[in-house]
């Protein structure tokens, strides 16, 4: 089935209120879904595979065990990390799709707690991969819509930490790797990467789960420079990207008025980046 074939049955799909098609069954819809998953057609990826794979998933027309299945298949590195390490190149959208729907079957299980511990484990690497090794940093790509596969690893990341499975020692991963993305680029993030990224933080903090020598050696990672005349226009859109980062962290915590601490540790953070 071609791409413009598939986007017919999709179409239909969606509006029949995700009712599974007639032509179809949903197992035999995956083969489809997989090839396509990652196509430039931004209709196609988003609006139709993402949305009816999400909602079959959601809705429980695809069993536990065959979503435990699909997660198996979407964590494989010819998915989630296809061309990892490549620039501007189409690859990004196999890897953005597949995280995406990774967080979609993450939702799912917080609710209904199916997916085996060692896919859930597998899961963690794989993003925790993709988040420090992806270089392809664009947001919207013009014909092709959002890649964003930064921002789709940090969903993961906020959806997983709220999971029992894991622990400590992966919170503080992920802490660490987060602050480590925020200081990669040169440039200013085009899109909502720091605020995408200081969700999963910010919800690490609430949880109290990390003591604070836990965490400040990542937060002691964004003591940059704070701006001055005559510095390098690539310092200071790090130093843009770290600031609109705790910021948002900051005022994530600002909903919880008892998480008084958390917040001065970064506000601390933020206060250094002052000019002088």
């Amino acid at each position: 089935m071609n791409e413009n074939l598939l986007k017919d049955l999709l179409k239909s799909v969606v509006e029949n209120q995700f009712e599974p098609p007639t032509t179809l069954t949903p197992t035999e819809c995956l083969p489809y879904f997989y090839k396509h998953i990652g196509s430039t057609d931004a209709e196609l990826r988003d609006d139709l595979i993402f949305s009816v794979m999400a909602n079959w998933i959601y809705k429980g027309v695809y069993s536990h065990e065959q979503i435990f299945k699909i997660a198996d298949k979407l964590v494989k590195d010819e998915f989630i990390l296809n061309g990892l390490g490549l620039e501007n190149d189409d690859s990004v959208f196999i890897r953005s799709a597949s995280a995406s729907q990774l967080w979609a079957i993450i939702v799912t299980h917080r609710e209904k707690n199916f997916i085996p511990f060692n896919t859930i484990e597998t899961i963690f690497v794989k993003t925790l991969r993709l988040l420090k090794v992806e270089v392809d940093f664009r947001a919207y790509v013009p014909d092709s819509g959002w890649a964003s596969s930064i921002s789709h690893s940090a969903n993961i990341f906020y959806e997983l930490i709220k999971l029992p499975e894991i622990n400590k020692s992966q919170l503080v991963m992920i802490l660490n790797a987060i602050c480590e993305k925020i200081l990669q680029p040169d440039f200013i993030f085009p899109g909502d990467e720091p605020e995408q990224l200081a969700a999963p933080v910010a919800e690490i903090l609430l949880s109290e789960t990390l003591l604070e020598d836990d965490i400040m050696p990542s937060l002691n990672k964004l003591r940059i420079e704070p701006h001055f005349h005559g510095q390098e226009p690539s310092d200071f859109f790090r130093l843009i990207n770290v600031r609109n980062f705790l910021r948002a962290i900051y005022f994530s915590l600002l909903d919880v008025p008892d998480k008084r601490r958390s917040r001065d540790l970064v506000l601390l953070a933020l206060q250094e980046l002052k000019s002088e």
